[in-house]
């Protein structure tokens, strides 16, 4: 009957508070910009945090008892030595049709490379997303809605929000934990897997290698992504807000 054994697809899981909650807000979206070209104005953005040191295990051929030859062992870092130092460089970046940012480095005082209101304001509104306005660029940029971008549910004065009222910034943030709905997740993929070829011991090869890994994400396959975005709202839809294949 054609049926055969595989592993199942891995996706990720969506608690039944967050899907009816996706739904919706794909319904939302869908009504405000139904058609392709309208998700052309639509810059999405997004933080990722790149690992110093090799992230995965190398491969090598050897003879049976060089198990612990020089040239067969991977070394790692001398765990005392990681803790004093920022393990991850973070960056920002962000796509749309037509459209590609240069890789972006910040600082950040968090552990976790968890981005704060000032350093957002101070390290990528003013100098990367301030000039896109100044000389007249036309688009609608997507965020993550964490407390970093939207300041989540903090009563204090909002120095970001305050910016991009000042600055006509027009923008919307993207659905919790919905990676599935931001095309620039599936642009870290290539710069990722190009990182996982070379041995990056310290920032500075950290850096040089996504960077060029990051330049290896063609704007054909950005327009691609971008153009899919009113099938992954059905396709959400469709699942009940479950997460999509995309």
């Amino acid at each position: 009957m054609d049926y055969h054994k595989c592993i199942a697809c891995s996706k990720g899981w969506i608690s039944g508070k967050l899907a009816p909650k996706r739904k919706e807000w794909y319904e939302t979206m869908l009504q405000q910009y139904p058609e392709v070209h309208q998700w052309r104005r639509v810059r999405f953005s997004d933080k990722v945090h790149w690992s110093v040191g090799p992230e995965g295990k190398v491969r090598i051929i050897r003879k049976p008892g060089e198990r612990y030859c020089s040239d067969c062992i991977q070394h790692t870092f001398d765990r005392e030595d990681e803790k004093q130092r920022n393990e991850r460089q973070h960056s920002w970046a962000a796509i749309g049709y037509n459209f590609k940012s240069e890789l972006s480095f910040h600082t950040t005082k968090s552990k976790n490379g968890k981005m704060s209101l000032q350093v957002y304001g101070d390290q990528i509104l003013e100098p990367l997303v301030k000039p896109w306005l100044e000389r007249g660029d036309d688009f609608v940029l997507e965020e993550d809605n964490d407390s970093g971008q939207s300041g989540g549910k903090s009563k204090k004065w909002n120095i970001v929000k305050e910016w991009k009222k000042k600055n006509h910034l027009e923008y919307y943030f993207n659905c919790s934990n919905s990676p599935d709905l931001a095309p620039i997740e599936n642009c870290w993929r290539p710069p990722k897997q190009f990182m996982a070829r070379f041995p990056h011991w310290d920032e500075f090869e950290t850096r040089d290698l996504t960077i060029e890994g990051w330049q290896k994400v063609s704007q054909h396959y950005i327009n691609e992504q971008v153009d899919t975005m009113p099938r992954r709202l059905r396709d959400c839809i469709d699942l009940d807000g479950q997460m999509t294949a995309w």
